[in-house]
């Protein structure tokens, strides 16, 4: 028997809020949500969506983002409509700048407490070694250390974006078919109290999604090596 030689399989949004009315037991099978019910579970949807990029980086949403530096300007605004035109990052956790014959050189990507303990003021200029970078709500900083001291510096920096809203009936996941189980019975859990389910059924529903998050995320990380080493810079 052939198989399907298909690869493409996943749910739309309204898909997967049927699927977790029907796990409430407030939908029989083929049941049809009513609009009330589609805008309740798209509003409990989308905060769930965005409670989820609290997890970590996972692969399909780790992305690089290119910008030219500004002689004598070490701080610059990312975010849709800002200085630098794209969404914000959630997280931004490598760096490099790119030298007019193509190399790449490394940049250390610092916290605020150790940016803030740099013995020079961020306006040294110099080639920009360093960077700390702030989220704000819709924007971040990003914020170089020493200040470019040419207008012709390409850094790159690589970075956790968050994951798209679910606007449309239509709108596929931003989330690899494998996060199907886990959107459907996370988003059942939140629904339950709004459907009067008993606090003991909310429990076993309560385990079952936290079941099969945890399938996704253990599948979701890039794997590699690491590496401890004592911090000597100082």
């Amino acid at each position: 028997m052939p198989t399907s030689g298909s690869y493409n399989w996943t749910l739309n949004r309204d898909q997967v809020i049927t699927g977790a009315l029907r796990k409430l037991a407030v939908l029989p099978s083929g049941g049809t949500p009513s609009t009330n019910q589609l805008s309740d579970a798209t509003e409990a949807l989308n905060a769930l969506v965005k409670a989820f990029q609290a997890d970590g980086m996972p692969l399909w949403a780790v992305t690089h983002y290119d910008f030219t530096t500004t002689a004598g300007t070490n701080s610059y605004t990312i975010g849709i409509g800002q200085t630098l035109n794209t969404v914000a990052p959630l997280k931004v956790f490598q760096a490099f700048y790119t030298l007019e014959n193509g190399n790449n050189i490394p940049m250390n990507v610092y916290n605020r407490y150790d940016f803030n303990m740099l013995p020079q003021s961020p306006s040294y200029e110099g080639n920009p070694v360093n960077l700390y970078y702030q989220p704000l709500v819709d924007t971040g900083t990003i914020t170089l250390w020493p200040s470019p001291s040419t207008s012709t510096t390409t850094i790159t920096i690589h970075y956790q974006r968050p994951y798209q809203d679910m606007d449309s009936a239509s709108d596929a996941f931003d989330f690899p078919a494998y996060w199907m189980q886990a959107l459907i019975f996370n988003l059942a859990w939140t629904l339950s109290p709004e459907y009067g389910i008993p606090p003991v059924d909310r429990d076993k529903l309560a385990a079952e999604a936290k079941y099969w998050k945890q399938e996704a995320l253990s599948y979701g990380s890039e794997e590699g090596s690491l590496f401890f080493q004592p911090d000597l810079r100082r």
